[in-house]
């Protein structure tokens, strides 16, 4: 049996219909609060678990795959084999903040839910920033001034437009991606391998029904 770390929350009803295509007899109900779901065949368990930890499951053996979206293998920083991108999921890593608003004082103060991707961000450009983490809205921290500017996930662009904050920079393109334990990967190759490959085949049936 394979199990695979899934994402819950913005990911997870595209990655249990992906699944379904793939074959396999998944029965979730989204209001359960079981952990684990199990396919009919006993062939791959599925436990839902935060975006940011399917790396850190996959990277310490818990879970022999994993599926999340880039941006939470950039911000988990562990080592993980990440051998197929799926067909969903995207979206855009971006920094925002007030159109024409002049940057020169530094340090830049950020709100973000992901410090990693945006110290990288920054550091990469020689600007001197100061980071300030958020779990919730981050889209509120430039209007009340908490931050100069923000780095977040953008998908319509919708809330920002109307925050009266506009797209800075494009950062880093995000779509579903699908991880895997390296060890895992050896010593039980060939369910994986057959996870794998219907995965890819499940690909064209999804390009087909977009």
């Amino acid at each position: 049996m394979v199990n695979v770390a899934v994402a819950k929350g913005r990911l997870e009803k595209e990655i249990f219909e992906y699944l379904k295509r793939a074959g396999y007899r998944i029965q979730n109900n989204k209001h359960s609060r079981k952990l684990f779901v199990e396919d009919e065949n006993e062939i791959i368990r599925c436990f839902m678990v935060k975006p940011m930890d399917v790396p850190i499951y996959v990277a310490n053996n818990i879970a022999d795959a994993g599926i999340c979206g880039t941006d939470s293998i950039v911000e988990s920083r562990v080592d993980v084999l990440q051998p197929l991108k799926l067909p969903f999921g995207k979206s855009k890593m971006v920094l925002a903040g007030f159109k024409n608003r002049e940057l020169e004082e530094q340090p830049i103060v950020v709100a973000t839910k992901f410090p990693i991707t945006a110290k990288r961000y920054f550091e990469s450009r020689g600007v001197e920033a100061r980071v300030i983490k958020l779990n919730g809205s981050v889209e509120l921290a430039p209007l009340v001034g908490l931050a100069d500017v923000i780095v977040d996930i953008v998908e319509t662009g919708r809330t920002l437009k109307e925050n009266g904050l506009v797209i800075l920079d494009e950062i880093y393109k995000i779509s579903a991606m699908l991880v895997l334990n390296d060890v895992a990967y050896r010593t039980k190759r060939t369910e994986i391998s057959e996870f794998l490959e219907r995965l890819k085949q499940s690909m064209k049936r999804w390009e087909v029904t977009l």
